[in-house]
């Protein structure tokens, strides 16, 4: 089987389905990927990463902003919302014009803009449930004296981190997600003309289709068969295939149709 690639469910189900509506024999199988990172960042009272300099201006906005909106929110969500827009009134603004659409139309200065918000939105709510699990707040309740040292964690880059250091945390995020593999028959791969994954689909199919059109008489050795999978298309503009590392597997799928038989390291072509 060649692997197309792999995708989400809904992408791959609509994939599969247009394969299989054009013919090609599809085989879908599901596994679950990891993504993983390690995560440095010095945690501790603010009075005390102020005294080592760690602390910047914009982690004394963070503070600053869920101060004032902790009493007034009375959920999580809306506290989450009302700290954004203390930082940034027109963050909402901001957010919405975040489609495919406005970017486009948008110079480049405005995109550059656009996106400069988005981090900077990322950075501070990241901050924030940090700083919102770290110090057991509550949203609605008297603030009192909670967040005038509150504990905090400044995330570091991974050369900067000091590993005696006393404050020093280190987290590996591992985020795992359920993927679907599309493959499909090599040997139907010469059927195919039109999809997104038509380059892909299209080098093996040209060496199939070429192997079909111009068979060998009589036996040939694997070697050789995997020379016939090397070729190149076209005069100016030429596809250069290389795909004598599969030949096996063509061969295996030409011999499941009927077109070739294997024995041992010989081939012999079908009349």
């Amino acid at each position: 089987m060649f692997k197309l690639g792999e995708y989400y469910e809904e992408e791959a189900t609509r994939v599969a389905n247009y394969l299989r509506d054009a013919g090609f024999k599809v085989d879908v199988k599901g596994l679950v990927t990891a993504q993983s990172e390690f995560v440095a960042f010095l945690q501790g009272k603010a009075s005390e990463l102020r005294e080592r300099n760690r602390i910047l201006e914009r982690h004394e906005k963070f503070i600053s902003a869920m101060k004032a909106v902790l009493e007034k929110a009375s959920n999580d969500e809306e506290l989450m919302d009302l700290y954004l827009a203390e930082l940034d009134p027109d963050w909402r603004t901001k957010r919405e014009r975040m489609n495919e659409k406005d970017l486009e139309e948008a110079d480049e200065k405005t995109r550059d803009e656009l996106f400069e918000s988005l981090a900077y939105s990322i950075v501070a709510l990241d901050f924030a449930k940090d700083l919102y699990n770290l110090n057991d707040i509550k949203p609605g309740e008297p603030i009192g004296d909670l967040l005038d040292d509150p504990v905090i964690n400044i995330h570091l880059k991974s050369q900067e981190a000091d590993p005696e250091d006393p404050l020093l945390n280190e987290r590996l995020e591992v985020d795992l997600e359920k993927m679907y593999v599309v493959s499909i028959d090599e040997s139907s791969s010469a059927l195919f003309r039109d999809y997104q994954e038509y380059q892909l689909i299209t080098a093996l199919g040209l060496v199939v289709e070429d192997l079909l059109e111009c068979p060998e008489k009589g036996k040939m050795d694997i070697e050789d068969f995997a020379e016939r999978c090397i070729l190149d298309v076209g005069s100016r503009f030429t596809v250069s295939v290389d795909a004598s590392l599969v030949a096996e597997e063509i061969a295996r799928s030409l011999e499941k149709r009927g077109m070739l038989k294997i024995k041992g390291d010989t081939i012999k072509w079908k009349a």
